[in-house]
């Protein structure tokens, strides 16, 4: 099997070609680092994104306060982090990096908030 991989662990975005039939026997070239050929294999095989969402809070004007995980979860599990997100809902005060759910979907990601609101 053959992927194009842009990467994103650096500015440069390297475009790199991960040619494999298992991630033991896979050819990885255009990479400009090694970190390059970590991303690409991670990729290809386990893929992870950082999860950002919002929840609902009251006692502001705000209704709204934006979250993120503090690392990147499995890509497999964003539409379930999503779904869990829309159950919570939050009171001020709240603090910029306050942990909102520890271990978040047993992903050993905390969420957390993203704005302080007082």
């Amino acid at each position: 099997m053959k992927n194009t991989v842009t990467c994103t662990i650096c500015p440069n975005g390297c475009e790199i070609e991960v040619n494999y039939t298992t991630k033991e026997d896979a050819v990885i070239t255009g990479h400009g680092c090694k970190r390059g050929i970590t991303y690409s294999l991670d990729e290809c095989f386990a893929p992870k994104r950082t999860f950002t969402s919002s929840v609902k809070i009251s006692g502001t004007d705000r209704r709204v306060l934006p979250v993120r995980t503090t690392a990147p979860i499995p890509k497999e599990l964003v539409m379930d982090a999503a779904q869990a997100v829309r159950t919570m809902a939050l009171t001020v005060p709240v603090q910029c990096g306050q942990v909102l759910a520890e271990n978040f979907l047993g992903t050993d990601a905390n969420l957390v908030s993203a704005m302080t609101l007082e």
